[in-house]
Formats: C-alpha cells, sequence, structure tokens
C-alpha cells in the first residue's frame, strides 16, 4: 500500500542532534529550518537509489530563500560520515520502532529549537520523477517547505526576530544615523 503523506514520529532518537550537528555548520548563520531527506527511489518495484536533500531555508530580507547545502556538506569527509551515521542510527530506531522499514525519511530542525522526524512508509518514486518539473510530491526540499509551509516559517522568523524595537531604540538609531550621515 502506498500512503505518500508524512507521518510525524512521536518517538527519540540522539540521531536527530547528530545530523543537525554534521549540517549546521555548512549553513548560514541566522537560518530558520534545515530541512533533510532521504528518498528511496524505485523503477518498476525495484529500488533505484536514494534521493538526498540537505537545505537551509534563510531569511534574505524578508524573503524565504532556499540554500542547498548537499555538495558543501558532502565535500566535507567528517561531516558526510557524520551525516550518514545519524541517518543510519536514526533510520535503525524508526524501524526497530515502528517494525518496518520506511522510504522517506525527514528531520527537520528550526531555528527555535524544535525538531521533526517524520516518514513514509511506502511510496513509489523513479529517478526521472525526482528531476522532473515540478519534482514528484513526496520529495519534501526547501522549496516545498516555503511552498507549503510559509505561514509556519514567518511565525518562525517573526520570533526568532524578536520583538520590535521600542521608541527609546528606535530614537537611538534614528539619531545614531543622524550622526553617520552628518560626519
Amino acid at each position: 500500500m502506498e500512503r505518500s503523506e508524512p507521518v510525524t514520529w512521536d518517538g527519540t532518537s540522539p540521531a536527530v542532534e547528530s545530523i543537525r550537528d554534521a549540517v549546521i555548520e555548512h549553513s548560514a548563520a541566522g537560518a530558520l529550518r534545515l530541512v533533510l531527506q532521504r528518498l528511496t527511489l524505485h523503477r518498476e518495484g525495484r529500488p533505484a537509489g536514494t534521493h538526498e536533500v540537505i537545505d537551509a531555508i534563510v531569511d534574505v530580507g524578508g524573503n524565504l530563500v532556499v540554500m542547498p547545502l548537499a555538495e558543501t556538506v558532502r565535500a566535507d569527509p567528517a561531516s558526510s560520515s557524520a551525516l550518514d551515521a545519524g541517518f543510519a542510527r536514526l533510520r535503525a530506531d524508526l524501524e526497530a520502532d515502528l517494525g518496518t522499514t520506511v522510504d522517506s525519511l525527514e528531520v527537520i530542525t528550526n531555528a527555535d529549537g524544535t525538531r521533526q522526524v517524520r516518514f513514509v512508509l511506502s511510496v513509489e518514486v523513479s529517478p526521472e520523477e525526482v528531476t522532473g518539473r515540478p519534482p514528484h510530491p513526496a520529495v519534501h526540499d526547501g522549496r516545498h517547505h516555503i511552498s507549503h509551509h510559509a505561514p509556519a516559517l514567518d511565525d518562525l522568523r517573526d520570533r526568532m526576530a524578536g520583538p520590535p524595537p521600542g521608541l527609546l531604540q528606535r530614537l537611538r538609531d534614528r539619531l545614531a544615523g543622524l550622526r553617520r550621515t552628518s560626519s
């Protein structure tokens, strides 16, 4: 049976933190969300490789932008090895809990420290469907998150920015700006 909607895992694993640690040093400071996915590909019912997503979602001038990290992470042998070990451990923990394998495994880490593991038990995605435009709906890269989870990302951005500056701070900022322009 194919189930293409991800399910959030209610279990825990230290591997989630290991996965985050392997990637975080390669993302931009202030990244709102890290999105990682390992998707098993199939061709005519047989395994045909794995598709990997490693993206950061950042705020650039009020716009949510995807920053692909896969090449950078994979170019660093220590990070690449740690990421593979983390995913292997997470997959083992998840499969021990569920009693079955999964075709899609996602790790989502938000700037506020919240983490989520999502999975899909069975989904048929071919290598061609991953690279097609649009990609298969099971591909949950940064673009997918921006398209489907924009309100949550906007809320996260607002919470991470903190409260708006008060009147006194705005006056200080304005005076400092005036001093710079008059110099």
